[in-house]
């Protein structure tokens, strides 16, 4: 499991690309279980961690699937500070992907 920094936004960002590592650290992060089917490629969960912190949990076992994942976590946390994803063009919500992109690989 690796940990991306959602900088300058508050939380934490988790990723893997294991099936089994994303249901143990579920259960971990969010003490709640999380079973995933053999034909998932890829779940985003996010959620109020133990420590109180909004925290996101993503598996994705390739990078089109990693895109479409870290797309649903960026979503997320511009609906959390009030930003319009479409702002100035996108920009905002296309450098964040880019940037966790780069660090996820």
């Amino acid at each position: 499991m690796k940990e991306l920094s959602l900088r300058p936004y508050n939380g934490r960002l988790f990723i893997t690309k294991s099936r089994a590592e994303y249901e143990r650290e579920h259960q971990r992060i969010f003490k709640t279980p999380e079973v995933i089917g053999r034909d998932v490629q890829g779940r985003f969960t996010g959620g109020c961690g133990k420590d109180g912190r909004w925290t996101y949990l993503i598996f994705a076992d390739k990078p089109h699937l990693m895109a479409h994942e870290l797309s649903h976590c960026i979503l997320h946390v511009f609906e959390r500070c009030g930003i319009d994803p479409r702002e100035a063009g996108g920009e905002p919500f296309c450098y964040m992907l880019s940037q966790l992109m780069m660090e996820a690989h």
